[in-house]
């Protein structure tokens, strides 16, 4: 052991001492002796044997087999080293010369370029001018087959496990195309690789289960606290964006299985709302998928199990986060409005129950007055012919004519009673929302003409007033054409002014107030013969409510 250690440090370095030296001389190093290029040669050894190890792991690390000039560069920047230059990739090999004096010392010869060679040589091509070439990246999340965008390879089915309490991808019958199906991958459809760290699978579990827990109608105290921290979470914290599929599939499968359950209903839209409200989250991706849940709960035939539960209050819920939807990306998405406004145009429309016109009403009137104005007041009177005989209270059941019909017979009337008062009851409701809507409407366009009477004022008071000829100073025309001998006071030159310009802005004020038009729903004394004079309208009865410095003959349809 003594003899192979002795050996093993007797071992002569493989940089021989006259390199160290002449190195040391090519720097301008002072003469070297023996003892110290034997030390400075096994320690150059020692760093090239650090570097080349290095820089063998950096070629394993890219899967080739020679080492090239790249990797000793990586090598030498993994210990803070400059890296070498003029020895890229692209260059040949360099072929080593040994001087005459040493024949121990190489160096790289220097080719000799021909000077007439070089200037009789063919000029190489100009370069292109710079210019930018603008194309379409993606297209509402689609990226267009053009040749600018680099080509997707198609994904390989990876089978991934998804989150606790979600359903697994069914698989196809062999040589299914549908929907983009492969025959090759077994019939399934192709996969997504989605990695999902274990905090997140955790936090999709916790999430669920209490919206699952806090939709129940017995929900404790406890239950509906750790629901809001939970909403607070989905609407402010970052790096969700992974969880938004798993979360818009959990939400789209709720209200498709519990489209009655009228607590599991509310909490979704709260659910739907923070999601939209966090601003880290990408939603426009999932807003296709996320709106029918939405438009679902505004004009669905019926929420609850029960009649007699409040189901109008999440149809109010769920409209105004319609519209907070279509408010927030409206501009990025614009044709999202119109298709919002169609459908629930088309639900108002049909012959469907006053339930699902209650919350079309409400949807179009959180939309705007201006949505109001061109969907609603077009069919307003078409609308109100076939509204007006639900509104009637219904007649009640004779007890002398009930005792002398049969059972089957009794138990029919009692449920025509009972449905004919629920009719009438939806009624009542369906006509408060749709005088909400239009008395928003009518406030609208009454605020809009006072504005302009104002500003008619406003220009006219400032038109009084002219330049001299000399230019100097601004004079007042006067009401007679005499000139003003005793200059007024401030104070009685603004109210003097004031008045004259209300004066002059009053009938200005009157044609630019909305004229008066037929009455579009009138009382039975109207209608029996009575004069359009004679009644006040009911929708303008409810805008002169909603503004009471207005007349009621001012807000006529």
């Amino acid at each position: 052991r003594e003899s192979n250690r002795s050996s093993t440090m007797s071992a002569p370095s493989r940089v021989h001492v006259d390199s160290v030296r002449a190195i040391a001389a090519t720097i301008g190093a002072p003469p070297v002796d023996a003892d110290a290029a034997r030390a400075l040669a096994s320690d150059c050894e020692y760093r090239l044997r650090q570097v080349f190890q290095d820089a063998m792991k950096c070629m394993r690390a890219s899967k080739r087999t020679t080492l090239s000039a790249e990797d000793v560069n990586a090598a030498l920047r993994l210990r803070n080293c400059e890296p070498l230059y003029g020895f890229g990739a692209g260059t040949s090999d360099y072929e080593y010369k040994q001087t005459r004096e040493d024949p121990d010392v190489f160096y790289v010869e220097d080719r000799e370029i021909d000077m007439r060679e070089l200037l009789t040589r063919k000029l190489p091509r100009p370069p292109i001018e710079v210019n930018l070439v603008p194309h379409w990246l993606a297209v509402e999340g689609v990226q267009p087959m053009i040749p600018e965008n680099p080509m997707v390879p198609a994904a390989e089915p990876v089978a991934i496990e998804p989150p606790r309490g979600m359903k697994r991808p069914r698989p196809r019958a062999m040589g299914a195309k549908e929907n983009g199906g492969d025959p090759d991958a077994g019939g399934l459809l192709p996969v997504v690789s989605h990695t999902l760290s274990r905090e997140l699978q955790f936090y999709f579990d916790k999430v669920t289960a209490l919206i699952r827990q806090a939709g129940r109608a017995d929900a404790s105290d406890r239950e509906v606290e750790l629901l809001s921290t939970a909403l607070r979470s989905l609407s402010a914290d970052v790096g969700l964006h992974n969880l938004m599929p798993y979360f818009t599939q959990f939400i789209t499968e709720e209200t498709t299985q519990n489209l009655r359950d009228l607590p599991r209903l509310r909490v979704l839209i709260q659910m739907i709302r923070a999601l939209i409200s966090n601003p880290d989250i990408n939603v426009e991706l999932y807003l296709h998928q996320l709106m029918p849940s939405v438009v679902t709960c505004v004009v669905a035939k019926r929420l609850c199990q029960n009649l007699d539960e409040d189901h109008w209050s999440l149809r109010d819920d769920a409209a105004y986060t319609m519209a907070f939807i279509c408010g927030k990306f409206g501009d990025a998405y614009p044709s999202i409005r119109p298709r919002i406004t169609r459908t629930l145009l088309r639900a108002l429309l049909d012959t469907k129950p006053m339930t699902t016109h209650y919350g079309a009403i409400r949807g179009l009137h959180a939309l705007g007055p201006k949505v109001v104005r061109e969907t609603v007041m077009p069919n307003l009177r078409s609308y109100l012919n076939t509204l007006e005989p639900l509104l009637e209270p219904p007649t009640p059941n004779d007890p002398s004519s009930l005792e002398k019909m049969s059972d089957e017979e009794r138990n029919t009337a009692i449920a025509k009673a009972k449905l004919a008062v629920i009719r009438h009851s939806d009624a009542q409701r369906v006509m408060g929302a749709l005088q909400d809507a239009v008395g928003a409407c009518v406030q609208d366009e009454v605020g809009v003409a006072e504005d302009r009477a104002r500003e008619s004022r406003l220009a006219d008071q400032l038109m009084r007033w002219h330049r001299t000829q000399d230019g100097d100073r601004f004079e007042k025309d006067t009401a007679d054409g005499d000139e003003v001998t005793e200059p007024a006071s401030p104070t009685k030159r603004a109210s003097k002014s004031g008045k004259d310009a209300a004066k002059k802005a009053e009938p200005a004020a009157k044609s630019a107030v909305v004229p008066k038009a037929p009455a579009l729903v009138r009382s039975r004394r109207a209608r029996r013969g009575s004069t359009p004079d004679d009644d006040t309208d009911a929708l303008g009865d409810v805008a002169s409510a909603r503004a009471p410095n207005i007349a009621a003959s001012e807000t006529h349809v």
